[in-house]
């Protein structure tokens, strides 16, 4: 069973799910890029906003820089492949305020001939934020492509590194 709960901050509003495991997908409420049903082709989530109280306050207060760490339980391993696992779990070990190349991160996991790959394993992240793919840029130093957009890629790095 999946459970959700909307944030609205600066006029975004943020779909989260969790499972009785943890949160399961992040994502941009009416979305047409990564909805929902793309991971959960059938699910309809119930919303739950007790039970997503830590997700939201955790994605809050990280939005409004007052948080570094995300640290809730993910429950991501029945949406993607164990491949796509080992890629973001490297993605999560990114620290705050820092980024790494497309390259870089294959290097790090072993494979540094798979350079897209890698980037579409980080564009299929379901759980924006919580694992920091906005933290990866392109060897050349742009921002590279991002879910929420550009810009709000542009504007989370400036916000890590302001603090």
């Amino acid at each position: 069973m999946l459970y959700y709960a909307n944030l609205t901050i600066d006029h975004v509003t943020f779909q989260l799910v969790a499972d009785e495991s943890g949160l399961t997908y992040v994502g941009q409420t009416n979305a047409a890029t990564l909805p929902l049903r793309h991971f959960y082709p059938s699910e309809k989530p119930l919303p739950d906003p007790a039970r997503l109280t830590p997700y939201v306050q955790e994605l809050r207060e990280f939005l409004t820089g007052t948080r570094k760490k995300l640290d809730v339980p993910l429950s991501i391993s029945q949406i993607v492949t164990p491949w796509q696992q080992k890629v973001l779990e490297q993605v999560r070990q990114i620290p705050y305020g820092q980024t790494i190349s497309y390259q870089e991160l294959a290097q790090a996991i072993g494979q540094p001939q798979a350079t897209r790959a890698v980037a579409h394993a980080v564009a299929l992240n379901p759980v924006l934020f919580f694992i920091p793919c906005h933290r990866i840029i392109r060897a050349d130093g742009t921002y590279g492509q991002y879910r929420l957009g550009n810009n709000y890629k542009k504007h989370l790095i400036n916000l890590e590194k302001s603090f």
